[in-house]
């Protein structure tokens, strides 16, 4: 099933909810790919995807899955039982993604947590302090494996030995942000897991970020916000949490004046729980759940 379904990632493209369409039109993966293959373009709106299908051969996709082996990147499909359970139900889940690691960390609560990418020195040491002592409660901390308030988020488990899970907005062979591999094995070796929807060799763009924080958000229980502008991508990922009904949180701004927190307002404002130290979020679920 995993030729199958890599294949139809590679014509329509990751993220494409229109793969869902199709395997469901057709019954599974491996019988939409043979009917295309026979000409059946219902699903295939212009010129350039009607040569796609030729073009992204079985061949071809052997040779992906091969180069996985050899560096130990897995493969996991909705349908399998190791998927994770919380993304499984988010519209548009992936049908198949890559990783390294180990997924059963995700079975434990698993939190999100998010920020700017410019973190201050105040957001710093919280967002490190805050993550540390929630992993020590045998919380599964995940982010997206950015420059910033992502990276806090990782090391602060790690400094823990504790678990954490990196979803990345580029494929498995992109050294994105750069010099991040000794982060990767770093979790890897905790117990955890990085994870990516996208092929070995695709570099970030603003839509992959877009399709990252659907995962961010879709692999927990809810999303912390840290710090995050008014145009910042974590405000993306609460977006994403609240479609879902998960729980947001975030940490107030200590300077209502500084435009670099203005975007956790109104989320405050609309009723997302205000974090001050990891207490906080552990007393939300005790008491509501």
């Amino acid at each position: 099933m995993n030729r199958s379904l890599l294949r139809l990632v590679r014509i329509f493209g990751a993220g494409n909810p229109v793969i869902h369409k199709v395997i469901e039109y057709y019954g599974n993966a491996g019988i939409a790919c043979s009917e295309l293959d026979k000409g059946d373009i219902r699903f295939l709106p212009d010129k350039q995807m009607h040569e796609l299908v030729s073009f992204v051969s079985y061949e071809k996709i052997d040779k992906v899955i091969a180069w996985c082996e050899k560096r130990d990147i897995r493969l996991v499909n909705l349908w399998d039982k190791e998927y994770p359970r919380l993304l499984k139900e988010i519209y548009n889940p992936p049908v198949i993604l890559f990783y390294c690691g180990d997924l059963s960390c995700l079975e434990r609560t698993t939190i999100t947590a998010v920020g700017s990418r410019e973190v201050t020195r105040y957001m710093e040491k919280l967002s490190f302090r805050i993550c540390r002592d929630l992993s020590k409660y045998g919380i599964t901390l995940v982010s997206g494996m950015a420059r910033g308030v992502d990276s806090l988020v990782h090391n602060a488990c790690i400094h823990e030995g504790n678990l954490t899970v990196g979803v990345l907005a580029c494929g498995m062979n992109c050294d994105y942000p750069m010099g991040s591999a000794l982060l990767r094995r770093k979790i890897v070796m905790n117990g955890g897991a990085y994870i990516t929807e996208l092929f070995p060799e695709v570099t970030p763009t603003k839509e992959y970020f877009r399709g990252r924080n659907r995962i961010v958000a879709g692999l927990s229980e809810g999303t912390i916000v840290f710090q995050a502008g008014k145009k910042s991508g974590s405000l993306i990922t609460a977006d994403y949490a609240l479609d879902e009904g998960r729980d947001v949180f975030c940490v107030p701004p200590p300077n209502l004046l500084d435009r670099r927190y203005e975007g956790v307002i109104p989320l405050l404002e609309d009723g997302a729980v205000p974090v001050f130290n990891h207490d906080d979020i552990l007393d939300f679920y005790r008491n509501n759940y």
